[in-house]
């Protein structure tokens, strides 16, 4: 089952409010979003060029995505079925016998 850890040390959230908090200090800046004049343009080869085994790698079998559809339903239903509430990986236990969040 799912569990809330307590710890916060994985992703160190402290350091992350505490920037948060200085910058609303400091003088108001301009909210939007801005672009880079300068851009590097790559092209992006059609998927029927990819190797199997590179298709493999990128792209999720059905069975993951099955997988992953199951795992999704029960994090939102232990967060109450409201996306606010969310809680983060790091913020979960891992069970010791079923491996499960």
């Amino acid at each position: 089952g799912l569990v809330r850890s307590n710890s916060a040390s994985s992703l160190g959230s402290s350091s992350t409010s505490t920037s948060s908090t200085s910058s609303s200090s400091s003088k108001r800046t301009k909210k939007g979003v801005s672009f880079n004049t300068s851009v590097l343009i790559r092209p992006i080869p059609h998927s029927s060029t990819y190797s199997a085994l590179q298709k493999k790698k990128m792209y999720a079998s059905s069975q993951e995505v099955r997988t992953n559809k199951i795992r999704n339903k029960k994090e939102y239903r232990f967060d109450g079925y409201d996306w606010r509430n969310v809680t983060e990986e790091w913020e979960m236990s891992v069970c010791m016998l079923t491996g499960e969040l």
